[in-house]
């Protein structure tokens, strides 16, 4: 089941998944508790086993954080997530989304429509990302 949660909810898998070793700060991001930011919630039983934050501004979003548990992972869990987050979005009359991929998470976000822009690049001390956008029609 997928719900809305707070992001406070999601420091746990940021920490365990996102931001292994990095101080507790690194958890807690920019815009976290903005007005026009949604966190959702993958939940098996009372667990989250997956998240997603999403930060939106005019007719742009930026999907931050997507994590969903080593044990849950290749399940489709991500894929629900965004799937859930980009319906909330076409909802909000968002035009395009975009996001800092890992580059090993970039084929999975092609495969659900997400196209590279620009080169690789490094964010110290995560790894390599790519930003990858999404459009969607007026």
């Amino acid at each position: 089941m997928i719900k809305r949660i707070s992001p406070q909810e999601t420091y746990l898998l940021r920490r365990e998944i996102l931001r292994k070793n990095l101080p507790q700060e690194s958890h807690e991001f920019n815009g976290d508790f903005d007005d026009q930011t949604f966190h959702l919630g993958y939940f098996v039983e009372d667990r989250i086993v997956g998240i997603i934050t999403v930060l939106q501004n005019g007719e742009i979003a930026q999907i931050r954080g997507m994590a969903v548990s080593e044990d849950y992972q290749g399940k489709g869990i991500g894929k629900k997530l965004v799937e859930m987050a980009e319906e909330i979005l076409r909802e909000a009359q968002i035009q395009k989304i975009w996001m800092n991929a890992r580059e090993t998470a970039a084929e999975f976000y092609q495969k659900l429509g997400y196209k590279i822009e620009g080169e690789l690049f490094n964010i110290k001390p995560i790894g390599f990302h790519y930003v990858m956008t999404k459009y969607f029609n007026s």
